[in-house]
């Protein structure tokens, strides 16, 4: 039998989920915290270590305010213990999944799962690099879990309270649609920029494989569940998120499939909700259109899933997929475009976009100028 977690237990990552002004001051101290070290792995701690210094020296007072957006699953979920105890974090703790946890993030009416910090190994390098440069950066955090509509509307809530009428927005993959559901309010009227980095504007086909079960993500987290199989995962934890519905392609030029009509799925096998796939559909007309405060960056030539079609074999079926080039390994070139935005394209990783040292910089430059020559202005072959 598998084992179980012991009641109210605390893991060495929930221990390491730290206030980010409690981890910056670690970072930055004259004598590198062992732990620090063994999280972020030698070479990036030394980065951050470098860039933590740097952005507490600076005497400047703070320059524009930009917002960071993590992508979905960058933010940390799980429970408020309060009082001195560190928050109980869920995801993404390998502890906490080999117990069989996970199943925990379900989204229904009785859900006391929040959002709990950005994933500071992904985004506090970019977050650093901004206020190195001058910019007053902010990392957000959200329920990635939840539509877009309701994360949209926090956002706008957040600008209001701001009160700044210059403030730009960098959203990663999902956080760039959260930006788009938060601009159709009033309060998006004080971005002056958004620059998507790797944003599904139409979908992405891992929404697909992770509602089934086979997402590499998805198979990976299962192989540390002690309790729990990837397809039982699919089946009762994220076929519950409106959110991941939400990802899925809308867009006729991957697939001649309506994924958001469950009889276009396989029958047999974990899938998605009905009700949340019908309330999913039309995300597009739900989102303020591209104009001259977008830029889009397109991620490409990293092996990719860009088709799929239903395979039947006899009584069964199942999705078959289509793999090239044309894409950042996640999201497919056709579905990241954005008709009226202005797109620039990259040779990258979909996760590794706020890690990569040459998209920061040229990050740097789009908020300094609104321009860089160091994008490219069509896909490279």
């Amino acid at each position: 039998m598998s084992p179980k977690a012991p009641p109210d237990h605390i893991t060495p990552y929930d221990r390491m989920a730290l206030e980010e002004a409690v981890l910056i001051e670690l970072l930055a101290g004259p004598t590198p915290h062992q732990g620090l070290v063994e999280y972020f792995g030698a070479a990036l701690h030394a980065e951050l270590a470098a860039l933590a210094r740097a952005s507490k020296r600076r005497r400047a007072a703070p320059g524009r305010r930009v917002y960071i957006l993590t992508g979905i699953m960058g933010s940390q979920l799980g429970f408020l213990r309060g009082g001195r105890r560190p928050n109980d974090i869920l995801w993404l703790d390998p502890s906490d999944i080999a117990f069989g946890r996970l199943t925990k993030l379900k989204l229904d009416g009785k859900s006391k799962v929040v959002a709990l910090g950005a994933m500071n190994y992904s985004y506090l390098k970019l977050t650093l690099s901004l206020r190195k440069a001058g910019f007053d950066a902010v990392l957000l955090d959200y329920d990635w879990r939840r539509d877009l509509a309701s994360v949209g509307k926090l956002l706008a809530q957040r600008l209001e309270a701001d009160g700044r009428e210059d403030v730009a927005i960098i959203g990663h993959s999902m956080g760039g649609l959260v930006a788009r559901a938060a601009l159709t309010h009033d309060a998006g009227k004080r971005v002056s920029q958004l620059i998507m980095l790797g944003t599904p504007n139409s979908g992405s086909l891992a929404a697909v494989q992770a509602l089934r079960g086979t997402y590499s993500v998805v198979r990976k987290i299962a192989m540390i569940d002690l309790r729990h199989s990837a397809e039982y995962l699919a089946r009762h934890v994220f076929s519950s998120f409106p959110g991941l519905h939400e990802l899925l392609p809308a867009n006729r030029r991957v697939s001649d499939l309506d994924l958001f009509d469950s009889a276009s799925w396989p029958p047999t096998g974990p899938g998605p909700d009905p009700a949340l796939l019908r309330a999913a559909a039309g995300l597009e007309q739900r989102l303020a259109p591209a104009d001259a405060r977008f830029t889009m960056v397109v991620g490409c030539n990293r092996t990719t899933a860009t088709g799929v079609a239903l395979r039947k074999d006899g009584a069964s079926a199942d999705f078959e997929y289509e793999y090239s080039l044309q894409g950042d390994g996640t999201v497919p070139i056709e579905l990241a475009r954005l008709a009226g935005a202005r797109h620039a394209y990259v040779e990258c990783d979909h996760s590794d976009m706020p890690l990569a040292d040459r998209l920061i910089a040229r990050t740097l430059d789009l908020l300094r100028t609104g321009a860089t020559q160091r994008f490219a202005a069509a896909p490279p072959v």
